[in-house]
């Protein structure tokens, strides 16, 4: 792609402001997108940039959707707001390419990845409106089928937040068409929700996304009994496959899993807890290095569910222990290490539910005491009159 700034200097941009009247469909929106990315900025780049929006609109039956997607993108990016551009976009979407409109089959070859990328570029810009998000909906219903693992993931991302401009009441203020029932948009949400859980996962980001996902799915829509019986096959499928994760992908899982872990009917429990330790398992495997919040936050979300397993948590709780974040945290991993070590006879004896080999060695319930103990002396000892004013975050 030709792009219209090769240096970063926004002395370039003097010489391109007479131009810009000329320009393309094309050229307008890589324009767009050169000027919203430049390091430096000065008058220049915002006088460029709002003749190159104003030329956007001029043009803007010829971006085609995927130049509209591109430029509501470059838009947010630049930090300008000018000509009211996403209003416009959006009542040409609306009005100009509807039943009846100059451009009504505008939208016919609009992909389902052009729709839920639509989708996110005006809730990038905190643009909320009924009748656009009910025109967005009614294109994704049509294309369901085509949606890949990746395009759900786009479409749960953007969702949490449309509902949540509903809860916070900015979606489209005074507007007696805009209903709970109607932003929940129940039968389709759900129908998304199937969609992902029949394709397997997709790629490790995907399957962490999804995770998250679970959470706003559970308290807004619960879970049916068809999605339980395919969650509890996702979770068995993804226990063999846990290499697939890096350690952050690892951690959000796993607090995510954590959170929705006591809603779920007993076969998805039993996998997802499969799952947990399969992760938990290959990170000690790999001697993956945690962070200290990551650490911490994971041990917290394990320990409300009660999960407890000496061989699965030793890089976390060495972690915790070790670290100087430690001081302001100390009497809740102290606790922490407390409930693990009264604990530990009954845990140690259970038989993992993984379906991975297993691969580091047990630990006998007598060694995990003295390890335990042992880090709970070095943390008092470090951290002795030290007042504790923080408990475990929330997952």
């Amino acid at each position: 792609m030709s792009r219209i700034f090769v240096k970063q200097l926004p002395i370039l941009v003097r010489q391109h402001l007479p131009r810009v009247s000329t320009y393309s469909a094309t050229k307008v929106v890589e324009a767009l997108e050169d000027a919203a990315h430049l390091r430096k900025r000065d008058q220049l780049v915002d006088i460029f940039v709002n003749l190159c929006v104003s030329r956007a609109l001029a043009v803007l039956p010829d971006l085609r959707i995927t130049g509209i997607i591109r430029s509501l993108f470059a838009y947010k990016n630049s930090g300008i707001q000018c000509h009211n551009f996403v209003e416009e976009v959006a009542s040409f979407l609306l009005h100009e390419c509807g039943t009846g409109g100059h451009y009504e089959s505008f939208l016919d070859s609009s992909t389902a990845n052009d729709v839920l990328l639509l989708y996110k570029a005006f809730e990038a810009n905190e643009y909320y409106n009924i009748h656009l998000y009910t025109l967005c909906m009614g294109l994704l219903a049509t294309q369901l089928s085509h949606m890949t693992a990746s395009d759900c993931t786009i479409f749960f991302k953007s969702h949490v937040k449309y509902i949540k401009a509903y809860d916070d009441g900015i979606f489209t203020k005074g507007d007696s068409a805009v209903t709970r029932d109607r932003i929940l948009n129940l039968p389709l949400a759900t129908e998304i929700t199937v969609r992902y859980l029949e394709q397997g996962g997709g790629a490790p980001e995907d399957v962490m996304l999804f995770a998250e996902w679970l959470i706003p799915m559970q308290k807004y829509y619960g879970f049916n009994q068809e999605i339980f019986s395919l969650l509890s096959k996702f979770y068995l499928i993804l226990s063999q496959r846990p290499a697939m994760f890096n350690i952050d992908h690892i951690h959000r899982i796993l607090q995510s899993t954590c959170n929705v872990f006591n809603q779920l009917d007993t076969d998805s429990t039993n996998h997802a807890k499969a799952f947990m330790e399969s992760l938990l398992h290959e990170s000690e495997r790999r001697s993956d290095v945690h962070t200290f919040d990551n650490a911490f936050n994971t041990l917290c979300a394990l320990q409300k569910i009660g999960h407890w397993r000496f061989e699965l948590l030793k890089g976390m709780l060495y972690t915790v222990v070790n670290n100087s974040d430690s001081r302001q945290y100390h009497r809740t991993i102290q606790q922490m290490l407390v409930n693990l070590i009264e604990s530990i006879d009954n845990v140690q004896g259970q038989r993992f539910v993984m379906n991975v080999p297993f691969a580091l060695d047990l630990c006998p319930g007598t060694m995990a005491h003295l390890k335990l103990k042992h880090m709970l002396k070095l943390l008092q000892d470090r951290n002795d009159y030290i007042p504790d004013k923080v408990e475990c975050n929330e997952a």
